[in-house]
């Protein structure tokens, strides 16, 4: 088990938004969170990567309980969160954004190479864009390079926050199908994903969120074929 919350809370000043969460994410598996806006996902995602603070229950990563730690923290020891907008670094280049995703590697050029390389085989557009300003590239580029950025940190688990919104249809194939390859990798991934057809397509498990609270959860398959999640999640 690589990550797995207990009875997890949080929110923002007096607003409780996550109640009493229970979540596990198992080693080399992509899990799901499925929910309308404002149901909690994003939330949750900044509760585990340390961004916001839980207000109640704990979580685990690699049995290691590292509840109220600090972002920089959390990818030190290989939790990578890649935020909804992508929030690249625009008046920086290509380079220097991927760079800065490295901050907790040593940084000696040949690993910086590796680290580099290593990104480029899943995205050779960013090789090629390596001097461009960031602000500049396309909407599909700007999210490669995003990924690519939390990837510079050698995570064993990635919370991707809907990777694919406001881009075209070939494009999020693409940036979907990367993901699957990221698995093959032994990265876990923990994803939103406004197209929740294509998420569960390409998820292991999967948990449904309402208001906060984890209201359904199962095998990513078998979700796609719950009536209840046809009708509210899949226009069925």
């Amino acid at each position: 088990m690589i990550l797995k919350a207990e009875n997890l809370s949080a929110g923002y000043a007096r607003i409780q938004v996550l109640k009493a969460i229970d979540l596990e994410v198992k080693k080399g598996e992509i899990v799901c969170l499925v929910g309308a806006n404002g149901a909690g996902k994003s939330t949750l995602l900044k509760a585990l990567s340390g961004v916001i603070p839980p207000t109640a229950g704990r979580f685990l990563f690699n049995g290691q309980d590292v509840t109220g730690r600090k972002p920089n923290q959390l990818v030190r020891i290989g939790l990578s969160h890649v935020p909804e907008g992508r929030q690249i670094f625009g008046s920086l280049t290509v380079k220097q954004n991927l760079f800065l995703g490295a901050y907790v590697n040593p940084a000696k050029k040949e690993r910086l190479d590796d680290l580099l390389e290593s990104v480029f085989a899943l995205f050779p557009k960013l090789k090629e864009r390596l001097a461009q300003k960031a602000g500049t590239m396309s909407g599909g580029e700007q999210q490669m390079l995003a990924i690519g950025r939390g990837l510079m940190s050698q995570p064993k688990l990635l919370l991707l926050d809907e990777p694919s919104l406001g881009l075209a249809p070939l494009v999020v194939e693409a940036i979907l199908g990367t993901i699957g390859e990221l698995r093959s990798r032994g990265i876990s991934i923990l994803l939103v994903e406004q197209n929740v057809n294509a998420a569960l397509h390409i998820s292991d498990r999967a948990y449904v969120l309402e208001t906060g609270r984890i209201v359904l959860q199962g095998e990513a398959r078998s979700l796609l074929e719950n009536e209840e999640v046809k009708r509210c999640y899949l226009g069925m």
